[in-house]
């Protein structure tokens, strides 16, 4: 049972006829939490600072261009979107600001930048708003899909190009790519990078907190949340540093009331600190004018506290151990929050929104969030009951309105919760157990027997193919492999084991092709082919485990593994810059008159013929089977015991 302490935290905001669902709250908190929350201070940094200065890490955006460059697709649209005046958007305007992108110099410019004031992302190199029709519900100000998000000041970036004129620049930051306007940022080298990276850092724990240099002149306003280095501190100030646009440095200090050195303790004092900044914020959608939306609001309510969340309610949902809420009703869904919830660290989330979850209060569960409205009916039509702020309330928000319908209330589109979000749960251990080189995880790196780590997730959303193209470690997990199920054709793109990471793949079984084949040890085949695999990792080991049981099989299975089409080959997957799993010596294709690959085929349509039995061998001993592909390959078995 988890010990409880009990917080009141008083609240002066109110909702107008909504008033009964916000009230002074009582909350409770995992108090085993609280204890281990003292542990040092810089094994919890570590893994803040890998995510928060990812962009500095990499060489350069790993995402594909077409993939960066979806918005020029999807604002070409003739009469879908309005400008600042509510009347619809010129064609030819919208397609003068798509050419200015210049995509055809995308990754050719990479530089790594900081941003030196409250800045904008924005999906095109343009300030102008694109609203959806403002007749609608939920559209129309101050929804700009134009805006991609806010950043802080001294946000690290990387820069991939610049628009045709040179005034904006399309980044990757630690949350989002999409393009920033060039006075914004200002470009450092490599000892500046360091020089910050590796600083203490400072915290602003008051919210729209006026900042000056050390001769009292005002520089800017800045966001709870932001990060400042540290260079030394009196009793009154600390004092830390600022770039100007030509990476200049500005000296500033900041009132210690105002800041503090992260991280914070998670405790009752700093949580009501904390909160009591963010309660009361006017909505901003994607941090349009400077205002959060529901997953600012979150992140930036973690950060003080050294934990590190994506941007939005989708990436938030995916950050932690998740519950599915699916299916449950309405009681049985609170029921399940505050049996797992922990108070002020556990998020609730529902499809276009995330909420932080802030205990009970008269047995309800209340949360913490900043929302635009509840969704009305009327005469037929849908409206919005604007909140338009951070409030705290409970689940049923807006029953009292007579035109809220019971599937509109927060509880109803309640679909799940994270319950330790940033306190990544799954895999993370599986490397370490499958593979010998690997001594442990810890911090965001695999760590290797000599010396070496490997970085094991880079924070970015991607699709199908770019996991294909540029796949994080982590990534490699991503799709759950179904070993010893039945056989049946798989879902759309469901490729468990496709997503390959050469990085780890080079460092377990050789740099390159000479190392690989120093590596080789030859095997004898079930019909005495000798065949060539990779010692390393204990591969061929399990390898030849596979073939000693194999040959126990009934006569009838023997046509399947006799023929092989062979083990080794260093060459790259068909059609793409990727090495095959063959060139490290980890693959084994059984007989191709009695196999079936996707690419064979005219007209795709799943088939095979080796049965289950010879497929039950092979996963028993760590290796993956081509034929639990949608993109089937039912000859092919690769050496992956990471993912069993």
């Amino acid at each position: 049972m988890k010990h409880i302490f009990l917080l009141i935290i008083i609240l002066f905001l109110s909702l107008g006829c909504t008033q009964n669902n916000v009230q002074p709250l009582t909350y409770k908190q995992s108090m085993d939490y609280l204890v281990k929350d003292t542990e040092p201070l810089h094994v919890k940094m570590k893994n803040f600072n890998s995510r928060e200065f990812m962009p500095w890490s990499i060489g350069s955006i790993r995402i594909s261009k077409d993939r960066a460059s979806w918005a020029n697709f999807v604002y070409r649209k003739k009469d879908k979107y309005y400008a600042e005046n509510i009347l619809p958007w010129d064609l030819e305007d919208i397609k003068s600001i798509i050419t200015s992108t210049n995509f055809e110099e995308y990754n050719k410019n990479v530089q790594y930048a900081i941003t030196i004031e409250n800045v904008q992302v924005r999906n095109l190199p343009t300030y102008k708003p694109f609203f959806l029709n403002p007749t609608l519900a939920g559209e129309g100000f101050p929804f700009d899909y134009m805006q991609n998000t806010r950043l802080h000041v001294n946000t690290p970036l990387l820069i991939s190009h610049y628009s045709s004129d040179g005034s904006w620049a399309f980044v990757q930051s630690n949350i989002s790519t999409g393009w920033l306007p060039t006075k914004s940022f200002a470009i450092l080298d490599a000892k500046q990078r360091s020089e910050f990276q590796n600083s203490k850092k400072i915290v602003l724990i008051n919210d729209n907190t006026p900042l000056y240099d050390t001769k009292q002149r005002y520089l800017l306003h800045v966001k709870l949340g932001a990060l400042f280095a540290y260079v030394k501190e009196d009793d009154s100030f600390f004092y830390s540093y600022m770039y100007t646009r030509f990476g200049v440095k500005k000296e500033i200090r900041i009132l210690k009331e105002y800041a503090s050195l992260i991280p914070l303790k998670f405790n009752k004092k700093n949580i009501l600190l904390v909160s009591s900044q963010l309660l009361g914020e006017k909505y901003g959608w994607g941090g349009y004018l400077e205002n959060r939306d529901c997953s600012a609001m979150t992140k930036d309510f973690m950060t003080p506290f050294g934990l590190w969340l994506p941007r939005n309610s989708a990436s938030q949902k995916k950050s932690g151990e998740y519950l599915s809420l699916l299916g449950w009703n309405n009681k049985e869904k609170e029921m399940l929050i505050k049996t797992y919830g922990i108070a002020f660290l556990s998020l609730i989330y529902l499809k276009g929104h995330i909420m932080l979850y802030a205990g009970e209060l008269d047995d309800k569960v209340m949360v913490m969030h900043n929302m635009w409205g509840i969704k009305t009916h009327e005469a037929g039509k849908e409206g919005r009951y604007v909140i338009g702020k951070a409030v705290v309330s409970d689940l049923y928000l807006g029953e009292d309105l007579d035109n809220v319908k019971e599937d509109s209330l927060l509880i109803s589109r309640v679909e799940g919760i994270v319950i330790k979000p940033n306190i990544p749960q799954f895999g993370l251990n599986k490397f370490v157990n499958s593979y010998p080189d690997i001594l442990n995880y810890k911090d965001n790196m695999l760590s290797f027997k000599d010396g070496d780590s490997l970085s094991y997730h880079d924070y970015m959303e991607k699709t199908f193919q770019d996991k294909l193209n540029n796949p994080s470690i982590k990534d490699t997990l991503s799709l759950k492999y179904p070993a010893f199920k039945e056989i049946k054709p798989p879902k759309l793109n469901y490729d468990p084991g496709r997503f390959r990471n050469d990085e780890l793949l080079k460092k377990l079984y050789g740099q390159n092709k000479k190392q690989i084949e120093q590596n080789l040890v030859e095997l004898e085949w079930v019909d005495g082919t000798k065949i060539l695999f990779n010692q390393k990792q204990n591969a061929s080991m399990q390898l030849q485990k596979v073939i000693s049981e194999l040959k126990t099989l009934p006569q009838k299975y023997s046509k399947y593994i006799t023929n092989i089409a062979g083990t080794y080959s260093f060459r790259y997957i068909k059609d793409t810059n990727r090495l095959s799993a063959h060139s490290y010596g980890i693959a084994i294709d059984l007989n191709v008159k009695q196999s079936a690959y996707w690419k064979w085929d005219k007209e795709y349509k799943f088939k095979n013929k080796i049965p289950k039995e010879i497929v039950d061998v092979f996963e028993k001993y760590g290796f993956i089977w081509g034929g639990r592909w949608y993109h089937y390959d039912t000859m092919h078995f690769e050496y992956r015991p990471e993912l069993f």
